[in-house]
């Protein structure tokens, strides 16, 4: 019986303990911007999500990037990116530390390119199940019952247990599914008791029409001022 229970105890000093996952603090080569990359454990396998929302001060730098005529051999084709804005995209509702809006799922996956070229670190849109396990323990949030017809700056709410901010509200997001590029979350247009999972839309004509481009922009939505975009990497094992 003694031995035996050596042995047990000898089994567990064996084992190793979990290792604690620990946020990425990504800095954006070029940019005096450095991103807050929270982790999440899963069943599924271990990732990392965004703290806030991609904002404007990163998206315009983006947009200017691959914009330019000097970028011809730039990870994401200058030829083929997101084209100007022929109006303000950002409906007047705020730039500097406000979360990018507008933007098509084509746009949001050439930013995650570009981003990753940047970085030396793989960044894409989540998957919903991703975002389904990063969305927990509530948090605040703006939607339509107080944000005035506006989106917000980013993590100006209270974040949820896990450090991520707006999850719910402020702008939709932009996710993976099994049938397609869907927005999840809900935004400041949605009624607070709709947030989170209950609201996940998918793109439709109506978010264009007004767009005066023939043919219309596959990279702006004239129409959708509630439609934005969360990061996620899988490739934190290098901590900065």
């Amino acid at each position: 019986m003694k031995k035996c229970l050596i042995f047990v105890l000898l089994m567990f000093e064996g084992c190793s303990s979990p290792v604690e996952q620990k946020p990425i603090n990504q800095i954006v080569e070029g940019t005096d911007i450095t991103l807050k990359i929270m982790p999440v454990q899963s069943p599924d396998g271990n990732f990392w999500i965004s703290r806030t929302e991609v904002s404007w001060d990163l998206y315009d730098i983006f947009l200017q990037f691959i914009n330019s005529p000097d970028n011809l051999y730039a990870g994401v084709d200058a030829v083929t990116g997101p084209s100007p804005a022929y109006a303000s995209v950002d409906r007047g509702f705020g730039r500097s530390g406000y979360p990018a809006i507008s933007m098509s799922a084509q746009a949001a996956e050439a930013f995650c390119l570009w981003l990753s070229t940047r970085t030396q670190r793989t960044y894409t849109i989540p998957t919903l199940a991703q975002w389904e396990k990063a969305n927990v323990g509530d948090g605040g949030a703006w939607h339509q019952w107080n944000a005035e017809k506006t989106t917000h700056p980013i993590a100006t709410k209270e974040p949820n247990a896990l450090g991520i901010y707006d999850m719910r509200g402020n702008v939709g997001e932009w996710v993976i599914t099994k049938n397609g590029p869907r927005v999840v979350g809900g935004s400041f247009r949605t009624p607070a008791e709709d947030l989170g999972s209950a609201s996940i839309l998918e793109a439709e004509k109506s978010w264009n029409v007004t767009d005066p481009q023939l043919p219309r922009s596959p990279w702006w939505f004239a129409d959708a001022d509630y439609v934005g975009l969360r990061l996620v990497t899988t490739d934190g094992a290098q901590y900065e």
